[in-house]
């Protein structure tokens, strides 16, 4: 399975939204891990499905102990909390210091994550530098995405990461992954974003220009738990599928959507929630169609007991909209 890490220079340009703006939009299951050496706040941000505050056991705090004896991947999701709207998180350590600690037992857990059952890993790294213990996990990802402003400060702190960070993986010939970068600026500063990306990619030519995340505050509210009508119909959305297809192609053959399956829709139905390209009032889709036991191309003698199912469908979908909405952050 995929291991996908994201990461800053330096201060906070918002790698934990991307990491869970990603995870959320990914077409497969995902468990999001926050390895922030700092000390993580996906605990502080998300509830968990009982509308409660998710909590630091389990976690990453009950799964380094098992590290030290070596480490089967069916375990780490038993270490996971499920997040209000069904996303599997694994929350991060509180300090610093615990990170520091732990530095020795961060390959073992690489080697975990990347064989989740059926599980894609997205990973919060949080500020990583050289000395930075959770680089031997960045470091045995398939992918490494840096996240930047459209701001001259954060430019040049990515350029020197860089520049650290191509040294430390080439050392790991064909086994270094991929370096992208995702920058991260507002609606109407999307060429600046460009540039940004442009600038860095000057020196690291082979890096990946993985595109922008429109940051809108309305929309982003979702990451602290906060109900967001429509989500999907945002520009921070909206350019976070895009980065998800720009991943995914990096990545592969090996990362195949569910909905090429089935699963996609299954998912969808289960979480309610809305594509992006609702169908037009009054007219029933397919899904519907079936649930209402009504085959495609009725005779015409049968248009009027149609036109009654359509009108029940259609007042079912309204009552729908006009029940009040859960708090969810999970987009699939």
């Amino acid at each position: 399975m995929a291991l996908i890490s994201f990461f800053s220079a330096k201060g906070a340009p918002g790698v934990t939204s991307t990491a869970m703006l990603v995870a959320a939009l990914w077409p497969r299951p995902t468990l999001l891990v926050d390895a922030d050496g700092n000390g993580g706040d996906l605990l502080m941000r998300l509830p968990s499905e009982s509308g409660l505050a998710l909590t630091q056991h389990p976690g990453l705090l009950t799964l380094l102990p098992l590290a030290r004896h070596g480490l089967s991947s069916g375990v780490v999701l038993d270490h996971s909390q499920v997040a209000l709207g069904g996303q599997q998180v694994l929350v991060g350590l509180e300090t610093s210091e615990q990170a520091e600690a732990s530095a020795a037992l961060w390959p073992t857990l690489a080697r975990a994550f990347r064989e989740v059952p059926g599980t894609d890993v997205v990973v919060d790294a949080g500020q990583l530098a050289a000395r930075s213990g959770q680089l031997s996990l960045v470091q045995r990802s398939d992918l490494v995405v840096g996240v930047v402003r459209a701001e001259p400060a954060s430019v040049m702190h990515m350029r020197e990461r860089l520049t650290v960070l191509t040294q430390t993986f080439a050392a790991l010939g064909p086994d270094a992954p991929r370096i992208g970068l995702v920058a991260l600026s507002g609606v109407q500063r999307q060429d600046e974003a460009s540039s940004a990306i442009a600038t860095v990619r000057a020196d690291f030519p082979d890096v990946l220009d993985l595109g922008q995340v429109a940051l809108d505050p309305r929309p982003e509210r979702m990451f602290h738990g906060d109900p967001v009508s429509r989500p999907e119909r945002t520009m921070l959305v909206r350019s976070g599928r895009s980065l998800v297809e720009r991943l995914v192609a990096a990545l592969g053959p090996a990362v195949v959507p569910v909905a090429a399956t089935g699963e996609g829709a299954d998912e969808d139905a289960r979480s309610g929630e809305t594509t992006d390209q609702p169908a037009a009032p009054g007219t029933a889709t397919e899904q519907e169609e079936a649930a209402d036991g009504i085959p495609g191309g009725e005779p015409a003698e049968a248009a009027g007991a149609v036109d009654e199912q359509q009108d029940a469908a259609q007042g079912e979908r309204r009552l729908r909209r006009e029940r009040p909405r859960k708090k969810r952050w999970s987009l699939r």
